[in-house]
């Protein structure tokens, strides 16, 4: 009896195991474009419909149900039919993601209709992957003069949609004057996530021969996407050397060809001087003025001015811009030799030379001079 009741349960089974072989229909996702797909974009989602019955399936329905962060863009049902046992459909769907979507792999409902014998919900898997990309927001520095060593700060922002990981900034000069100090040229960040900001801080020595102006530099960045594929961005900024001129006195003489004095300086500075305006000033009066059109760094100039006539001291002011258009004012005393007045030397040494000739013998020889006899 036992034995009739098992083939009896034997026989049932085997029409419901024939018809499961003959209507099974597998989903899975064939590819998207672009991949792997980025938040805040839209892409196609291609799916692959596969009978692993032996029977043709007459009508499929194939319905995408996704949940926030994706959209469908179209009807979300689509059909084909005639679809033989082994065989393969193609389904392709317009798709967006929301770039609020987060890097890692979702699993999206798909319902699967055919005919009247069965429904099932299926699962395809998709990958979301951002890439981070960067923006430099703002350079700052303290002012930069030669000979000083500063920090060179960087603003950068991941305006990507991925965090960048294992991130090496590193600054490099095209400038010889211009050089990172050691390891304040390289700073290692291990995450940058999404739409963070951070300051980036370089260490650097502007050279004591620099001069004022920009300075080109390149700062790159060189990271890891979440994937762990590598990626190098470089972008150039400026570093602005300022300085300021200054002007320090050499000497002060008496031409006494011309009967000028001259003064000459030296722009001991960091930068040159333009518009050079300089005045001699004696007893608290304007004097004389001379003009200067520019003194470049450790370069000299020879200030004239006609000479006075008793006065060995005075004061010079110097009125002149810098490269950068600022204006300084300089005060310095100057001094000098006194100057015998040549002309009163030269009567005083003909009427000396005159009254000797009038004394000489010679002159006695003449008649008024001899003595009657």
């Amino acid at each position: 009896m036992r034995k009739i009741i098992l083939l009896g349960l034997i026989l049932m089974l085997i029409p419901t195991a024939v018809l499961s072989q003959q209507f099974t229909l597998d989903v899975e996702t064939a590819y998207t474009d672009p991949y792997p797909v980025e938040p805040g974009q839209n892409f196609i989602l291609s799916l692959q419909v596969t009978n692993e019955g032996s029977e043709m399936v007459d009508t499929v329905f194939i319905e995408l149900d996704p949940q926030h962060p994706f959209t469908v863009l179209e009807n979300p049902r689509k059909s084909f039919t005639d679809i033989g046992g082994g065989s393969k459909k193609i389904v392709e769907y317009d798709v967006f993601v929301d770039s609020s979507a987060v890097s890692t792999v979702y699993e999206i409902p798909v319902k699967v209709i055919y005919g009247a014998l069965a429904t099932s919900t299926q699962r395809v898997q998709l990958r979301v992957q951002g890439t981070p990309r960067f923006e430099i927001l703002d350079v700052k520095s303290n002012e930069i003069n030669p000979g000083d060593r500063e920090s060179l700060n960087i603003q950068v922002q991941n305006v990507g949609t991925g965090t960048a990981k294992r991130m090496t900034a590193t600054f490099s000069s095209s400038s010889e004057y211009i050089t990172p100090i050691f390891s304040g040229g390289s700073v290692y960040i291990n995450e940058f996530k999404v739409g963070e900001k951070k300051w980036i801080q370089f260490d650097i020595l502007a050279d004591q021969d620099s001069e004022y102006g920009v300075y080109t530099g390149t700062i790159s960045l060189n990271y890891n996407d979440e994937s762990g594929s590598s990626h190098a961005d470089s972008y150039n900024v400026g570093v602005l050397v300022s300085g300021e001129p200054r002007f320090s006195i050499v000497k002060s003489e008496v031409d006494k060809s011309d009967d000028e004095l001259e003064i000459e300086v030296i722009n001991s500075g960091t930068a040159k001087a333009i518009a050079v305006k300089s005045e001699l000033w004696l007893n608290g009066d304007l004097f004389n003025t001379d003009y200067t059109t520019q003194v470049k760094i450790d370069k000299k100039a020879v200030l004239k001015f006609d000479l006075p006539e008793r006065a060995t001291s005075g004061k010079l002011k110097l009125y002149y811009k810098g490269p950068d258009n600022k204006e300084y004012v300089q005060e310095e005393d100057v001094a000098w030799s006194p100057v015998r007045n040549s002309r009163i030397l030269l009567y005083v040494i003909l009427i000396g030379a005159t009254a000797v000739l009038i004394w000489k013998k010679p002159w006695k020889k003449l008649k008024w001079f001899k003595k009657k006899k």
